[in-house]
């Protein structure tokens, strides 16, 4: 294949990296070279152009509205980024929303992007001849991207939880003195009604208040955890260790509690208030309950159904523990249940296409399988059976 038959848009509002880029690749590559998203807009609708690499920050147009507006000119072109640390959360949801593959961090390295640019090249190329596989290079593309954008927003999230886990600890210390402060306010003849009311409230409710922060808290440090190790490409290590799914499930319940408040629906547990550990690890049980909560949640609020529902449930059966979350939303049409679980696929503007491949994959790895039911008008039902320890 020759690299220069296959043309390159460059797109910089600044003229000496225009001509820096040009002299680095116009010997090996097809280089065009312009100075503003608008120029940029009309080339792309007359010529056919397989890579387009645009700066972020831009005069007018930014490089991820400018990327939005040629995903629908010409849907074929492979579309890249330049950006500083600084301009993530833009490059994060344009490549939530399919309109990047990759994304070049400034000052950028001559030899990793003239691969780079190979790359998508080669992609495009493969993309004519075979639409199939460019959408599976697309998409493993999209994986690599957003490991590395995570990578750098854990960075940035290690202070912040860490204070959080801080905070719950003190919190959780100076509950203990609750009850004195209860019996206090009741023998307190200057506090009005209301303000005795107030802290009575406090003292009841502050020691579970503090307990769950905490739990929330250790939650999202395992959660970081995990994630460091999958982009050390270390091996996850086989679930050896059992936990009990009530407190898990009551804690995946309040922290969605939001997302019921929302869209006015309820949101319960029902099922017997204590049930056998299951080999499992809390923080993959949370994802999981987390994600496929808050699924329902959305398709609730979304769709503005009345007297809304969330329900998870637990049956206890010779072959495991079976939980289940159910809704009582629109239902999933046919298709789309069909595609469901597919990495990327998503019918939701602002949605990943992540979190029920995510449910997928955690339940496969603690030796389950994801069952979900659904018909239009009827809700949906996802259900997993895991595996419970024989007592020891």
């Amino acid at each position: 294949m020759n690299l220069r038959d296959h043309l390159i848009l460059y797109v910089d509002d600044e003229h000496p990296n225009r001509v820096v880029f040009d002299i680095t690749f116009g010997k090996e590559f097809k280089i065009k070279s312009v100075s503003s998203a608008e120029e940029a807009l009309a080339f792309v609708s007359q010529e056919n152009v397989a890579v387009i690499v645009t700066d972020q920050r831009m005069t007018g147009m930014s490089g991820d509205e400018l990327l939005k507006k040629v995903k629908d000119v010409s849907p074929d072109t492979v579309r890249m980024i330049v950006t500083a640390y600084s301009d993530l959360e833009p490059i994060l949801n344009a490549v939530n929303d399919g309109l990047v593959v990759r994304y070049v961090i400034k000052p950028w390295d001559r030899a990793e992007l003239e691969e780079t640019l190979r790359w998508a090249v080669e992609a495009y190329v493969a993309g004519k001849q075979n639409n199939a596989l460019q959408l599976r290079l697309m998409q493993t593309e999209r994986l690599r991207t957003l490991g590395q954008v995570s990578a750098a927003v854990l960075h940035d999230l290690n202070q912040p939880v860490m204070a959080i886990s801080m905070g719950a600890e003190q919190l959780h210390d100076l509950s203990a003195i609750a009850p004195t402060l209860l019996r206090l306010s009741r023998g307190d003849v200057t506090l009005s009604p209301r303000e005795r009311a107030t802290l009575g409230q406090l003292a009841e409710d502050l020691p579970e208040l503090a307990t769950s922060l905490a739990s929330c808290a250790s939650f999202m440090s395992d959660l970081m955890k995990q994630m460091k190790q999958f982009q050390r490409h270390d091996s996850a290590p086989p679930t050896s260790g059992s936990v009990a799914p009530v407190p898990v499930i009551k804690l995946a319940l309040a922290m969605c509690r939001g997302g019921s408040m929302s869209s006015g629906s309820r949101l319960a547990y029902e099922g017997p208030p204590d049930l056998p550990h299951v080999r499992a690890t809390s923080t993959d049980l949370m994802q999981i309950f987390v994600n496929l909560v808050r699924n329902a949640q959305q398709a609730l609020e979304e769709h503005a159904v009345p007297q809304g529902s969330v329900i998870v449930r637990a049956d206890l059966e010779p072959k495991g523990l079976t939980l289940s979350v159910t809704d009582n939303g629109p239902g999933i049409p046919p298709d789309v249940l069909a595609k469901l679980g597919t990495p990327f696929y998503t019918t939701r503007d602002t949605g990943t296409g992540l979190g029920v491949a995510q449910v997928k994959r955690l339940v496969g790895r603690l030796g389950g399988e994801l069952r979900i039911e659904s018909a239009s008008g009827k809700g949906t039902k996802a259900t997993f059976t895991l595996p419970v320890p024989p007592p020891t």
